[in-house]
């Protein structure tokens, strides 16, 4: 995919508050599903960016990943999630609430968690369309970090 196709982070970020801001486009979309995984739903694709609604409850972490060269945009709709940043000196976090819109450059690591009580809603844009994503757990054997490449769209439904 040609870089000259991919939004900028501001772009990205222009694009998630536009359709936040026009429930009409997702609302009857929204779904909780209790003892499940988040739920995850394509709202738009195309040649330079995929956009998510995803539904969180209580206990629902993404775990450490990256997009690989994808930059990302998120903003709250409903409810609250954190946001932590891998770096060497431990996770860096902010917790975001409705109204609330974050960027992440490609490349960087970084987890979603649910934050709060109630459900939680948000909206995510990624360009270019994700291919692959990285997830990143420490081996077993050795304690390092480990990246393991898992497909771009189906993770975001596993």
């Amino acid at each position: 995919m040609s870089a000259l196709t991919a939004l900028s982070p501001a772009e990205l970020q222009q694009l998630v508050d536009e359709l936040a801001a026009a429930p009409d486009g997702w609302r009857d979309r929204v779904r909780h599903e209790p003892g499940a995984d988040r739920v995850c739903i394509e709202l738009r694709r195309d040649d330079s960016v995929e956009v998510w609604l995803i539904c969180w409850l209580p206990g629902h972490d993404t775990g450490f990943h990256d997009h690989d060269d994808a930059a990302a945009a998120i903003t709250v709709v409903e409810g609250a999630v954190r946001e932590e940043r891998l770096s060497l000196q431990g996770a860096v976090g902010t917790t975001y609430r409705p109204g609330d819109t974050v960027t992440v450059p490609s490349r960087a690591i970084h987890r979603v968690r649910h934050a709060g009580d109630g459900p939680a809603v948000t909206i995510h844009a990624y360009s270019p369309p994700l291919r692959e994503m990285g997830a990143y757990a420490p081996d077993e054997e050795t304690g390092e970090l480990r990246r393991v490449v898992v497909g771009g769209k189906e993770s975001l439904r596993a």
